[in-house]
């Protein structure tokens, strides 16, 4: 897994799957959510402490079709606690679309990054890391798509215990910014998802919340904006609500140059891409409002967080002087969660975006707790 070092430091903007939909049921057995397809051990590549296998395993995206997802498993060594090791799901940052674009290189198996995975080992955590879907796998990803995210990372949690006979079925889950935005789709789908398994507590830090309602106000009319970072990631968004929903015609709301760009998201990861997108701004991509037509509609199906069906505790970790993951907007989403009875613990740090290293104690102390409860 990359250093938070190499974590894109805007990781999410708030501004092909071929063939019909397949019901979940049609699935084969083989397809069946959580079923391993491959297990490669990576010796040599652990966190002190661990031992580390790649996997391969089934899940579904959000039109309820199989799909695969790539995962690496880091398990403390030792003897585990009566029940098991309990489960960190990790949900990743940013890091782009295309199969290049691995958090862990090389498809799963590079040397695990100390910073991210050692803290939970040490603190007696198994350490699941999807890649959520199409990183590795077939197709391309379908970026902040809360449903197939959220499919991936409970999915992953199943397929490691398959493999694993020491984890055991309490878990927790963790992300940032993309991650976040997983992290809160994953809570509120737990329970229903997989009523086998016990989602203890989720902390997300630095969520992208409330995509649907701002990014629609893009247009021809946007002009030039200094970082680059923002027509990558509507580039992402883009191209993820095509990989989403392959009957969209995301098309008609591009220019010949937004189409490039579009094309170039499926396939450049986060630092390639913001190389690409010099001089190409978010106006000259669009040739008609994003609020016109379908693209809203669409948008909310796809990225819309939910505000309800929280099960187990949640912790959200903001920092205010985010312009990224824009604190307005967390607070928002904190509060409707709040009125439709999530119990949600809400903390503010005085820091931009990335407030991964300050809320890591948090986080591990609040994932101890409620593993007690």
């Amino acid at each position: 897994m990359p250093s938070i070092r190499r974590m894109a430091p805007l990781a999410i903007c708030p501004l092909l799957i071929l063939g019909a939909p397949v019901p979940a049921s049609a699935a084969a057995p083989g397809e069946r959510p959580g079923t391993v397809v491959t297990t490669t051990p990576l010796p040599g590549k652990e966190a002190p402490g661990s031992t580390a296998t790649s996997i391969t395993y089934w899940t579904e995206n959000s039109l309820d079709q199989p799909r695969q997802s790539l995962a690496t498993i880091y398990v403390p060594t030792g003897t585990p606690p009566a029940g098991g090791w309990p489960i960190l799901a990790n949900a990743h940052v940013t890091a782009g679309l295309g199969d290049d674009c691995a958090y862990t290189d090389d498809y799963g198996t590079a040397a695990a990054d100390v910073n991210v995975v050692t803290p939970w080992i040490t603190a007696g955590f198994a350490f699941v890391a999807t890649e959520y879907i199409g990183i590795g796998t077939d197709g391309s990803h379908a970026y902040l798509d809360a449903g197939a995210e959220a499919n991936a990372v409970i999915d992953s949690v199943r397929a490691a215990r398959s493999v694993d006979p020491t984890l055991s079925r309490d878990y927790v889950v963790n992300g940032i910014s993309q991650g976040g935005h997983a992290t809160l789709a994953t809570a509120a789908k737990a329970a229903e998802r997989a009523p086998e398994l016990r989602l203890a507590a989720a902390m997300a830090d630095a969520p992208a919340t409330k995509i649907e309602g701002y990014i629609p106000v893009a247009g021809p009319y946007i002009p030039p904006l200094p970082a680059p970072d923002y027509t990558t990631y509507v580039a992402y968004i883009l191209a993820g609500l095509e990989t989403a929903r392959p009957d969209f015609d995301l098309d008609a709301y591009l220019t010949p140059a937004g189409r490039a760009v579009v094309d170039d998201a499926h396939r450049l990861c986060y630092f390639d891409m913001n190389t690409r997108t010099q001089g190409t701004s978010i106006g000259q991509m669009l040739s008609k409002p994003l609020s016109t037509g379908d693209f809203p509609a669409v948008l909310r199906d796809v990225t819309t967080l939910p505000v309800s069906g929280f099960d187990a505790p949640v912790l959200v970790n903001q920092g205010r002087f985010d312009v990224v993951a824009f604190p307005f907007l967390t607070d928002l989403q904190v509060t409707e969660m709040k009125l439709h009875g999530a119990d949600v613990t809400y903390r503010h740090y005085a820091t931009g975006h990335n407030v991964w290293a300050q809320a890591l104690p948090h986080n591990i102390a609040f994932a101890r707790a409620h593993l007690a409860a």
